[in-house]
């Protein structure tokens, strides 16, 4: 049954992806990082559900300005892809990254995901400024900026 719904969400974004390039949907800088940035979010977030662990909730507090900005840049990014509703597209968006996320997750144990030093744990304790959360999202997006198209 996993492989089965890991298998239907990858088939998804496969088609995401290629209807994003039929649609001419391609990325700035600007919402490649803040793409980067709101899929660390949803990540952390269904990372602290599972562990009921306090960080999300404390590093969406710290970092609060950072996220509304990045937020705005992806309802502005999927405006010029020609959404009319761009602020419901980002919502749902948004929740398919963290139903994506979740299900990732479901192919290992609590205890597994749940470890004191998991990566992101430590890197959203880490992250204590907007400014801190910007750089980092800056570092994410470069280094995955192969795999998204790129505006010229």
């Amino acid at each position: 049954m996993r492989r089965v719904a890991l298998l239907g969400a990858a088939l998804s974004l496969a088609a995401m992806a290629a209807n994003a390039a039929a649609k001419g949907d391609c990325f700035s800088n600007a919402d490649l990082e803040a793409e980067q940035a709101v899929r660390f979010q949803a990540q952390l977030m269904v990372l602290s559900d599972i562990c009921r662990d306090t960080t999300y909730g404390l590093f969406t507090q710290r970092n609060r300005d950072a996220i509304m900005a990045y937020q705005r840049q992806m309802i502005d990014h999927f405006k010029r892809a020609g959404e009319r509703r761009a602020d419901i597209t980002f919502e749902n968006y948004m929740t398919r990254l963290a139903n994506q996320e979740s299900i990732a997750s479901g192919q290992r144990t609590s205890a597994e995901i749940c470890q004191p030093n998991n990566t992101l744990i430590v890197t959203a304790n880490s992250i204590g400024t907007s400014k801190e959360f910007r750089a980092y999202a800056a570092s994410q997006a470069a280094a995955n900026r192969a795999t998204y198209l790129a505006c010229k």
